[in-house]
């Protein structure tokens, strides 16, 4: 248990500090996330946070190890835990599908590019011209 009293903390400053680091490259301009990505990022980071501390708290304040002493207060508060846990996952499916909607819209633009290159060199070569300069160029 002892462990468990130790790692908790560390695990929360761990979280603390990678949330501080993506703040402040989102404010320094050096960043590859959108500000939704940020906000679901920061609320996952502090949900993270709240329920470290819980676990915590539970465990070595409020000494809920056993449901019998005290098992209205031991189902409350570990059922808060749950939500709060529910919540995180929550928040990080929503993260999780604005990453897809930003790789798609990535594909989408290349293919776009790539379909107009193909149509330009087709209708180079149908008008006689030399084809128009590009990247990918051979």
């Amino acid at each position: 248990m002892y462990a468990v009293a130790i790692v908790l903390p560390i695990l929360g400053l761990i979280v603390l500090l990678l949330l501080l680091v993506e703040i402040r490259q989102y404010g320094a301009g050096r960043h590859l996330i959108s500000r939704r990505r940020l906000v679901l990022r920061v609320v996952a980071g502090l949900l993270m946070l709240t329920l470290l501390a819980a676990v915590f708290v539970g465990l070595f304040v409020l000494q809920l190890k056993d449901a019998y002493a005290r098992p209205q207060l031991f189902l409350a508060f570990w059922s808060g835990c749950v939500l709060v846990a529910v919540a995180l996952v929550w928040v990080m499916l929503a993260d999780m599908q604005e990453v897809e909607d930003r790789f798609s819209r990535g594909q989408h633009k290349l293919w776009k590019e790539m379909a107009r290159f193909v149509a330009d060199q087709i209708n180079s070569k149908e008008q006689g011209k030399p084809a128009p300069k590009g990247d990918a160029e051979e």
